[in-house]
């Protein structure tokens, strides 16, 4: 399932729920420039930023959930932006509604910028905790960045391309 920054849903910016930056980036072609928009997890301060990606679980889940992130670090230091994945998985006719019911624990990768040149591509995978998730279950997965976190170790933002989520089909 692929998650684009543009179906992320962002928090209303009440305390504890800040949305990272979303921005315009413009390539260096010619003539007609790349595009693209992107979700700027800051690296500096104590503020946790996040997103929301939502979804409805495929017929065909049998187990598993990974989240395959993509993106970017503006500078050429080669230190880490600690990022974070949780989900909520709700299956009809549960205790919890979904606006109630808890987030698992957090899942995390390191995203360590490039030493040669800002910007280049970089990919990494967290395994998430699924919270007993099934085929049909409303499913909310929290990405975010807590720079305060000591595995944290990058000022510059991670600017978030996109994430897929991938699982093992029945």
């Amino acid at each position: 399932i692929l998650l684009p920054p543009e179906f992320a849903t962002m928090p209303d910016g009440s305390t504890g729920n800040v949305a990272p930056a979303q921005q315009r980036l413009k390539g260096t072609q010619t003539n007609q420039n790349l595009h693209k928009i992107i979700l700027a997890f800051d690296g500096a301060g104590t503020v946790i930023e996040s997103c929301y990606f939502n979804f409805v679980m495929p017929n065909d889940y049998s187990s598993g959930g990974a989240l395959l992130l993509i993106g970017t670090i503006n500078s050429v230091t080669g230190n880490v932006a600690f990022m974070q994945a949780r989900v909520s998985a709700v299956t009809a006719a549960d205790a919890d509604t979904p606006l109630e019911h808890a987030f698992s624990t957090a899942a995390t990768v390191s995203m360590t910028a490039n030493t040669t040149e800002a910007r280049r591509l970089l990919t990494g995978t967290i395994t998430l905790n699924m919270d007993s998730a099934a085929a049909g279950d409303s499913i909310s997965i929290m990405v975010f960045r807590d720079p305060a976190n000591a595995s944290d170790t990058h000022t510059s933002d991670f600017e978030f391309w996109g994430a897929e989520f991938q699982y093992t089909a029945a």
